[in-house]
Order: C-alpha cells, then sequence, then structure tokens
C-alpha cells in the first residue's frame, strides 16, 4: 500500500476542520431546512473527494484529477465562500432543494466516471499514448519552451489588434488556440517534471511578470490569473509527487511573506477586475467600439480607472446597489453569488438554481433546446470541413451561448449555464446517462497525457502549460455542449497544433545551434 504524502494529509485535515466550521456556522447563523441540504451537498462531496485525493490518484492522473478537483470544488466552496462573505449558501435561490440534490447526483455520478476511467488503465500505455510518445510529445527543452512562449506572445499581442474573434474567421481561431504557449516557459519552475535541467530563475520571474502585465492589457480576467493559477497546480502536484512539504521547498519566512503578498495582490486583482468590468461596458455601448478599440487605450483606462479612488469607490457601490436591487429571476438574469471573481467562477453554485428555474419554464427534454444542440455540435467542425461535405451554415448566427437561448431574452449577452440546468432543460433526465458517459471520456483523454517509461511516468509538457485549462473544465459555461466542443475538437486541435510548433521550433533552433534541442538532463 503507497504511503500517504504528508501534503495531503495536511490538505484533508484542513479540509475536514474548515467544513465542520462552516457546517457549525452555518447552522448557528442561518438555520433552515434548505441550508441544511447544503451543508448535507458539502459533506457528501468532501467525503467522496477524500476517497480519490490520495498520492496514486494524484501522480498517475494529474491532468483528470484537476477536472475532477474542479467538480468537487463546485459544490464544496459555496458554503465556505458565503459564509465568508455573511450569506447563506442559499443566497438568491429560489429552486433550493432540486439545486442540492441534482448537484449532489452528478457528483457522484462524476466520481463514478473518474473511478471507473482510472480503474482502465492498468499502467500500460495505450494506442494514443504509444503514437504520442513516437511523436516527441512527452520531449521538451529549455529552447524549445522559450520559442513556444514568444510564439504565445506574439500571438496575444497581434489578437489585440485583431480584435475579438467571431464565428467562421479560421485563421483567428487558429491563432487564438495558441494563446496558451505564452504560459510555456512558466513549466521551467519545475524542470523535474520535464526531466531537464533549468537554474535560470530571474529571467523566469521577469517573463512571469511581463506576460502578466500584457494581460492586463488584454482586458480578460481569464487570462491575468492564469500563470498564477498554473504555478499553484505545478506547485501542488510537485508536492505531492515527490513527497514534499511545502517548508521544505519554502522557508517559513518567505512562506509569511509570500502570504502577505498574495493578500495584498487579490485584493489587487478584485480591484482590477471590477476596473475591467467598467472598462468592458462602456465600449459595449457602440459594437464597433467595442470590436476595434485599441488595446492599449483599455490597458490604459483600466489602470486609470483602478488608481481613481472616487470611481472605484463610486463603482462598488453602484455594484452593491444593483446586486441588493437584483434578486429574483423574474426581474431578469443575475450571476452574483459571492464578491469575489475567482470564487465566483468556481463556486457559483447560482447559476445552477437559476438554469433549474429556466429549465423548468421551457420544460425538461426542450425540442428547441435539442435542436440548438444538435446544431451546437455541427458548427464545431471547422468551416472548411464543413464546406467539403456541402454543409454550408453561417456561423454568425451561432453569436449566442446556450445560456442566452435558455433564459429566452437578450441574445448575445453570453450568459453562461450549468451542466445541470442545460442537460436536464436539453435531454430531460437521460442527460445523466449521457453525461457519465462523456465525462468517462474525457477522463480517459486527459489520462493519456501521461506516459508510462522505465524512468517512470512522464507528463507531457503540453499538459503541463496546459493544466489551468483542465481546471476549468468543469465549471458554469456551456455546460454539456462545451465537452462535446472539447472531444470533438479542442482536445484533437490541441495535440495537433502543438506538434506542429514544436517540430517547426525543433527545425529552426537545429539551424540555430543543435544542442537547443538536446535534452541536457
Amino acid at each position: 500500500m503507497q504511503e500517504e504524502n504528508i501534503t495531503i494529509r495536511q490538505i484533508k485535515k484542513g479540509l475536514i476542520i474548515l467544513l465542520a466550521l462552516g457546517v457549525v456556522a452555518e447552522m448557528v447563523f442561518f438555520p433552515s431546512l434548505t441550508n441544511l441540504y447544503g451543508c448535507i451537498m458539502a459533506v457528501i462531496s468532501l467525503t467522496v473527494f477524500l476517497y480519490f485525493f490520495k498520492t496514486k490518484y494524484v501522480q498517475q492522473y494529474p491532468f483528470a484529477f484537476c477536472m475532477y478537483l474542479s467538480m468537487f470544488l463546485y459544490r464544496f466552496l459555496p458554503l465556505i465562500a458565503t459564509l465568508s462573505e455573511g450569506k447563506p449558501i442559499t443566497y438568491g435561490f429560489e429552486r433550493p432543494y432540486e439545486t442540492f440534490i441534482y448537484e449532489i447526483t452528478l457528483f457522484l455520478i462524476s466520481s463514478l466516471s473518474f473511478y471507473l476511467a482510472c480503474k482502465l488503465d492498468v499502467r500500460k500505455n495505450n494506442a494514443l499514448q504509444t503514437a504520442l510518445f513516437k511523436f516527441k510529445f512527452f520531449e521538451i527543452t529549455p529552447a524549445i519552451l522559450w520559442g513556444m512562449g514568444i510564439i504565445g506572445i506574439v500571438v496575444r499581442i497581434y489578437n489585440f489588434s485583431a480584435g475579438e474573434v467571431e464565428y467562421g474567421d479560421v485563421s483567428g481561431k487558429f491563432l487564438d488556440g495558441l494563446t496558451y504557449l505564452m504560459f510555456a516557459p512558466i513549466c521551467l519552475f519545475f524542470p523535474t517534471f520535464l526531466n531537464i535541467k533549468f537554474s535560470h530563475k530571474k529571467a523566469l520571474w521577469t517573463y512571469t511578470i511581463l506576460i502578466f502585465l500584457i494581460n492586463i492589457a488584454s482586458n480578460k480576467r481569464t487570462l491575468i490569473i492564469t500563470p498564477f493559477g498554473i504555478f499553484a497546480i505545478l506547485s501542488f502536484l510537485y508536492l505531492v509527487i515527490n513527497k514534499k512539504k511545502i517548508t521544505n521547498i519554502i522557508p517559513p519566512v518567505k512562506l509569511v511573506l509570500g502570504s502577505l503578498i498574495l493578500f495584498v495582490g487579490l485584493n489587487f486583482l478584485s480591484n482590477l477586475s471590477l476596473a475591467m468590468l467598467y472598462t468592458r461596458e462602456t465600449m459595449m455601448y457602440d459594437q464597433d467600439t467595442r470590436n476595434n478599440a485599441n488595446k492599449l487605450d483599455a490597458f490604459t483606462e483600466t489602470i486609470e480607472t483602478v488608481q481613481n479612488e472616487q470611481l472605484m469607490t463610486r463603482l462598488k457601490a453602484i455594484k452593491s446597489k444593483v446586486i441588493n436591487k437584483q434578486t429574483k429571476y423574474t426581474q431578469g438574469w443575475t450571476e452574483y453569488y459571492v464578491d469575489n471573481f475567482m470564487l465566483s467562477r468556481y463556486a457559483n453554485l447560482r447559476i445552477t438554481d437559476e438554469t433549474l428555474y429556466y429549465a423548468e419554464k421551457k420544460g425538461y427534454a426542450n425540442r428547441q433546446m435539442f435542436e440548438l444542440f444538435k446544431k451546437n455540435i455541427i458548427v464545431l467542425l471547422p468551416t472548411p470541413v464543413l464546406n467539403y461535405f456541402g454543409v454550408f451554415i453561417d456561423k454568425s448566427e451561432f453569436e449566442f451561448s446556450r445560456g442566452d437561448f435558455l433564459y429566452g431574452s437578450g441574445f448575445g449577452g453570453y450568459r453562461v449555464t450549468s451542466h445541470v440546468g442545460d442537460g436536464l432543460a436539453t435531454f430531460g433526465y437521460w442527460y445523466f446517462l449521457l453525461q457519465f458517459i462523456i465525462f468517462i471520456l474525457i477522463f480517459k483523454a486527459l489520462s493519456c497525457f501521461t506516459y508510462y517509461s522505465q524512468v517512470g511516468i512522464e507528463y507531457a509538457p503540453f499538459a503541463l502549460m496546459n493544466v489551468f485549462t483542465f481546471l476549468g473544465l468543469f465549471r458554469n459555461a456551456q455546460g454539456i455542449s462545451g465537452d462535446f466542443g472539447y472531444l470533438i475538437r479542442g482536445y484533437t486541435q490541441g495535440i495537433i497544433t502543438y506538434l506542429i510548433i514544436l517540430h517547426f521550433l525543433k527545425m529552426i533552433l537545429k539551424i540555430v545551434n543543435p544542442n537547443l534541442v538536446r535534452n541536457n538532463s
């Protein structure tokens, strides 16, 4: 039996204590039957998660585990996040019983999918893993990672001037899919994952700060937190896989100092997020201005907004006023649940409640939702492929989300939807069986980013630089259609484009200096 990692033991103990305090506080300050259901959901989620939170699963299936982790956090964090802001877990809910029952049902189904996907793995490489290994998918050098980072930055800067990527824009979609490359050098903080040697940490920190500033200019909150997310997840994986304690790597004094910096940084990011939304909304009044606006101007305006204390105070007051008024779904769409924008991405259980409300209005297994789902799957294919088979679709007609369609009005707002709400509205109760199968396929697909060799488990550099994306595969977005999208297009396209760029860089570097493409481990 594999010895349990000390980091995992400490995190488990912390989660249990946190949940116990959360349940007690919820029942003391917000005693109600609906809130008790929310506590039960959190308890069941943690109990099941702790079964899988073992060294074996983290070490052998790290990328599938990241997706499973997000599934757990979605049911666990709401209790803690709302309490920290003095609100009950059912804040704003109108379908609390259905929300908790359906969400825990889906989590149990997801857990079974994860278990079966891992059980099917017998520590032998399947055909895809073997093929990827032959194509050097698991090999990398520092020079190639830096090259990928430069390509990613160039693409990001180009996208600043190109504006928003629209449906049918093949080249735009292709380039937008390469943005993740700018995060490639961050993997060099953990060279043991790549079986390479690297010691130029000062240059790496300088680069990380650079891409942070570039992403602020993008006016997209996800890109801003991505480098921090990648670093945090890889740090966690490193501690678990190498059986280390965090104090073995970071001295206690630096750990305390880093925690203080993190606290201040999170407050800054929260203010920055509000300023970004303000900048985005001011541009939204004029669609042409929004699409063609100079990104540098947007960046300048965002920074000026953050520095304007009076304006920031007014924006916070307006936000609070609007939030306090808009608490009923009959008053319009509202995604507000918790203030922290990062927690809101992974703990917004109110989206499930709201989408269930609108799913009931449309009716479960709604024909229109199902027809839209079929079209959503078709438009996933590249336009040239569709045209080759004689399918001509104007993809600009789909410039709205499934959340918009479920809501029924205000198309173009790109409202998110939950897996449960969208699934029941589209397939009825058959949704749970379909989602069960899809989750197994995704977990198996993510598991192919590890390779069993004579030296141990090898991790694909492509997966390491995309690890934060895997944590976001299960969150409020496009529901099960997003899962289909990842399997049908995102997964394969990511692998193919990565291999093309990998071998292109190898060819260039061989001309410059053959030693740059040799592993010096």
